[in-house]
């Protein structure tokens, strides 16, 4: 199952995939995805994805992810935020964000807020904390 929000006022794409999915609804989502991104433009552009249910059916499941990080990179996301709970899926987006160069501006996260406070306000607000 697979959920996607569109926050024109903040310019960002909200996501989430749950449950086990298999490929013909990961490629359904991808297209639902494209066709819900190309409502939204701006300089500020970002995405939260809420990855912390999805139980992906097969490793080419996963591999689809790669056209998300690629829409991702086309579209200029600004900052990608990804909360995840699975180590083994979080080493599989990471190899897929460096072989399409999205390793650029995605984050990954366990905690949501953490997730949501990045993606509006980058790694300055990390700096700050550490700091106080």
């Amino acid at each position: 199952m697979f959920q996607i929000k569109l926050d024109k006022l903040n310019t960002l794409i909200e996501f989430s995939l749950e449950g086990l999915v298999q490929l013909d609804e990961m490629k359904q989502f991808v297209a639902e995805l494209r066709r819900s991104a190309v409502t939204l433009t701006g300089s500020e552009l970002k995405m939260f994805a809420d990855l912390r249910k999805f139980r992906p059916a097969s490793p080419d499941v996963v591999e689809v992810i790669r056209e998300v990080q690629e829409l991702a990179k086309t579209m200029g996301v600004r900052r990608m935020a990804t909360v995840v709970e699975s180590e083994v899926l979080t080493l599989h987006m990471s190899r897929l964000a460096r072989e399409t160069g999205a390793d650029k501006f995605i984050r990954r996260f366990t905690d949501e807020q953490e997730a949501r406070e990045w993606l509006m306000h980058g790694e300055s607000l990390r700096k700050s904390r550490r700091l106080t």
